[in-house]
């Protein structure tokens, strides 16, 4: 069979679909042909529903398969329903994140789309694929939602893969862009090494995917590990996997181990890593927990070639980590690990999340405040983003702080939950220009600076602050204040990269902490 897939990544940052490509794999492996379709305007292929149409239709496809988060799924649907006027005997499977979160509501809102795939895709686009190449029956798949008879039809979930044994390896052979990605994220290729999460903090698809098989196994809310949602690959297949990219693509540089927590079995990655140094040994990144590593574990990595480690910080508030993230990590664990990484020398890096459902400005001026004293030599802000299917969605919900008007696709910018007018311009403000409040924290020799300034951004009316010209304005100063404070070895938060200012990078002593080189921002 021809399997077309297609990859909605337009309007944020650059990336192949890791999940796409392993599918992909599979497919290959079972002697399928596939075609991957990827728009993004990074690759002069912005989101054009008539150019797409007519590139799937010069391929023939005999299956249109295309995943997508909430953030991109208007566009989805309106793309998928052209697919299906123009090719009515196409049958087209839905899959991601979204799909999986809210499968009924898909289908029933998209009744072009003839299949939705429910959690790991690897087998369930495999038998699919036989099943309509076959002739056979395709209504009863296990992870397949399908329409019997005009009427939507649940198949329960399969048992969860068995990564030890090993699973086909990500088909970036055949997508058609990949040297240009990897060129234009200076070398990084993105990597999943194990699956699940031993978490169910509320705003990640973790825990709306771990409840999706809890519903369909029967199984009781005893946790990740007994549902067997934590899993591994095995060592050999892993190094097998990294070594082949290496040796087929000249122009990686580095990974980024993308796994929610790659260290959540410690003896396991350092063994890994051991290995890693030796046969591998290409600079890389990946992301962890402050609960799942030790000062041991730290520079076991370090010594691998770790050369970033990023945690999830999120807030400083407990009141909103118990109530609404579900994510009780202590201020006092995250504060020694950060002094543990400075300590071996491991750059470190933290994620926060601002603008959480009920919290107080005074609140988001803590976790500014903790970034400070943690102070990671680069940190990235978000603002919260209700996904539907999460319980962080719900939460939201159910205090009707969701605004169902809006919608972006890039949850970095904007936010759909609801504020009071003064309390949404102090968020978009400090969503501007959130380094300099952490300067002020720092309370070092630019303090005093930094605080007339955030006094002067505080007291900008709405109209004078939506002023289009103004957050131009905020980052050339910026600009021109860090420019004299590095002259002076100052230390201090910028951001050096416009077109990222999520992501905002310590000076310290005579230069960045972190350059863009290792940042990964894609």
């Amino acid at each position: 069979m021809r399997f077309q897939f297609i990859w909605p990544n337009f309007d944020c940052p650059l990336g192949l679909s890791m999940g796409q490509a392993y599918l992909s794999g599979a497919l290959r492996a079972a002697g399928h042909d596939t075609n991957i379709l990827h728009i993004s305007e990074w690759l002069d292929y912005p989101f054009h529903i008539e150019r797409a149409v007519s590139d799937v239709k010069d391929y023939g496809p005999d299956m249109i398969a295309m995943s997508t988060g909430a953030n991109h799924y208007p566009e989805t649907k309106m793309l998928l329903q052209a697919m299906k006027q123009a090719m009515p005997h196409v049958p087209i499977i839905l899959g991601g994140i979204h799909a999986t979160l809210n499968s009924l509501v898909v289908m029933k809102e998209a009744p072009f789309i003839d299949f939705v795939g429910v959690g790991e895709g690897d087998d369930q686009i495999v038998d699919l694929a036989y099943a309509l190449s076959k002739g056979e029956d395709t209504t009863n798949i296990p992870n397949v939602w399908c329409r019997v008879d005009g009427k939507i039809k649940p198949n329960a979930p399969r048992p969860l893969k068995d990564l030890s044994m090993g699973i086909p390896w990500m088909d970036i052979d055949h997508w058609p862009q990949f040297r240009r990605i990897t060129d234009n994220r200076r070398g990084w290729v993105n990597m999943y090494f194990n699956r699940g999460c031993p978490y169910r903090c509320t705003y990640c698809h973790n825990n709306g995917v771990a409840k999706v098989l809890q519903a369909g196994f029967g199984a009781d809310n005893s946790g990740n590990a007994a549902l067997g949602y934590l899993r591994l690959r095995s060592i050999d297949d892993m190094i097998g996997e990294l070594k082949s990219i290496l040796e087929k693509h000249d122009n990686v540089k580095a990974f980024s181990f993308n796994d929610d927590t790659f260290t959540m079995n410690q003896p396991y990655m350092k063994e890994f890593l051991v290995r890693y140094k030796k046969e591998i040994g290409t600079p890389f990144v990946c992301n962890t927990t402050v609960l799942d590593v030790d000062r041991e574990m730290l520079e076991v990595m370090k010594d691998s070639g770790c050369d970033l480690v990023r945690f999830g910080v999120e807030t400083a508030t407990t009141r909103i980590k118990r109530l609404v993230l579900k994510r009780d990590f202590s201020n006092k664990k995250t504060e020694q690990v950060f002094k543990w990484c400075h300590e071996i020398g491991l750059r470190s890096f933290a994620f926060n999340i601002l603008a959480n459902p009920g919290e107080s400005l005074e609140e988001m001026r803590d976790t500014l405040k903790l970034n400070s004293k943690l102070m990671p030599n680069g940190l990235k802000m978000s603002l919260g983003y209700p996904f539907p299917g999460t319980e962080y969605h719900d939460i939201a919900k159910e205090l009707d702080l969701i605004d169902e008007t809006k919608h972006f696709h890039n949850f970095l910018h904007d936010t759909k939950l609801k504020w009071a007018p003064d309390e949404r311009l102090w968020i978009d403000k400090a969503r501007c220009a959130y380094w300099w409040w952490m300067n002020v924290y720092l309370e070092n020799e630019s303090s005093a600076l930094y605080k007339d300034l955030v006094e002067l951004v505080e007291s900008f009316s709405e109209d004078e602050w939506l002023d289009p010209e103004m957050e131009r304005r905020i980052w050339e100063l910026d600009e021109a204040l860090s420019n004299v404070l590095k002259m002076k070895e100052i230390t201090h938060y910028t951001i050096p990269f416009k077109d990222r200012p999520e992501i905002a990078i310590l000076y310290k002593g005579s230069d960045f902490s972190l350059n863009r080189d290792v940042l990964d921002e894609h």
